[in-house]
């Protein structure tokens, strides 16, 4: 995932699970891993990708970036009436790598899990029996 080892501060790990944005992306990218171009799809705003990246919350999988090399012919590239130029591809290249969850990431990831399920398994111990129909014997 990330070279870079990151000291958890509860304080720092808190502030990161409040924030709504990771929250979001962090459930995003549960569902799979994700290219930079399909997270601004999600309506994901560049600043709040920049800022999951530099709080080490996903990074970038280097196993599966393209490489210019072999996702772009030079031909392609050298032709002017083509959208993508030669110093485009780097920002090509950037936008298509794929992003995962960091240790950080997946650890925010469980706790919010761990969260919804706490909320959706309490039980009231009043209403546990219905007893609404039960009519008890009068006595005599």
């Amino acid at each position: 995932m990330s070279d870079r080892k990151i000291p958890i501060d509860q304080v720092h790990l808190t502030e990161l699970i409040r924030n709504p944005v990771i929250v979001r992306l962090v459930s995003i990218l549960d569902l799979a891993s994700l290219s930079i171009l399909e997270l601004l799809e999600y309506d994901l705003e560049r600043r709040e990708i920049s800022y999951a990246l530099s709080e080490g919350v996903i990074a970038i999988d280097k196993t599966n970036s393209p490489s210019s090399s072999s996702q772009l012919h030079t031909t392609e590239m050298m032709r002017e009436d083509s959208i993508l130029l030669r110093g485009d591809s780097y920002f090509y290249d950037f936008l298509n790598s794929k992003v995962t969850l960091t240790e950080l990431g997946l650890y925010i990831l469980d706790s919010i899990k761990e969260d919804q399920s706490k909320k959706e398994l309490p039980v009231n111990q009043a209403n546990q029996f219905d007893l609404s129909s039960f009519n008890p014997p009068t006595r005599p």
